[in-house]
């Protein structure tokens, strides 16, 4: 079975049959296996019988092998210190997983198109309209984050568009730093800071003359004015 915790993360549970309930000495993973990338994850043992693992981002919508495997006890005769990773590897059961594509995930692939485009946040900012929880945004920081951890960026791809802007210069517009600061989103803006033109977007000023430093802090998100000010 597949949920969500109370932090938004998805949490993978599997139940174990009898013949494996007894078997305290055996450690259990995940295998996920897509078209272009492959997932593995620990599990935790909940209870006999139970175990449950954090299920990772993936970089598309799809349907994946997800096979439970074992290690078992060290294998008699192997060189002292490998402990488990030398004991006995097993395929226990295979299913089908599917990937769906979700809210953040939607949003991620709508920032990263609307980079360095004069007017593509715009429309973003009618969300200052909209009543959103603060746990939400907590929520979809989080999930920002790990899409575009996974998502496959343009080449050339900077946080003013092309990386090759040929001296223009450039105008006072809404940048991805603004739209992180500007909801207070500390994990989104710790990955674009490290993305090309990084630097010029933080001097840059929004339509409103404010630099992504300067937004924060009128929002009240005082640390992360803080981080955005070098």
């Amino acid at each position: 079975s597949c949920w969500q915790d109370t932090e938004g993360q998805c949490l993978i549970t599997v139940r174990l049959n009898e013949e494996e309930e007894g078997e305290e000495d055996v450690e259990y993973f995940l295998l996920f296996a897509g078209s272009t990338q492959r997932h593995l994850s620990s599990t935790l043992r909940t209870s006999r019988d139970t175990l449950q693992a954090l299920c990772p981002a993936h970089d598309c919508s799809e349907t994946v092998q997800i096979s439970l495997c074992s290690v078992g006890p060290t294998v008699a005769g192997a060189p002292e210190g490998q402990g488990s990773s030398a004991g006995c590897v097993t395929q226990l059961t295979q299913q089908s997983f599917c990937f769906v594509q979700d809210q953040a995930f939607d949003i991620a692939q709508f920032l990263v198109s609307a980079a360095g485009r004069a007017d593509g946040l715009e429309g973003a900012l009618q969300l200052d309209e909209c009543q959103i929880p603060v746990e939400a945004w907590e929520r979809l920081d989080q999930g920002l984050e790990h899409a575009l951890q996974h998502l496959k960026l343009p080449p050339g791809w900077s946080l003013l568009g092309g990386r090759d802007r040929g001296g223009a210069e450039l105008v006072p517009q809404e940048t991805l730093l603004h739209f992180a600061a500007r909801r207070g989103l500390a994990r989104l803006a710790d990955f674009l800071l490290e993305q090309p033109a990084a630097g010029e977007a933080l001097r840059l000023d929004n339509r409103q003359g404010h630099t992504p430093a300067e937004l924060a802090a009128l929002r009240g998100h005082t640390h992360l004015s803080g981080v955005l000010t070098r």
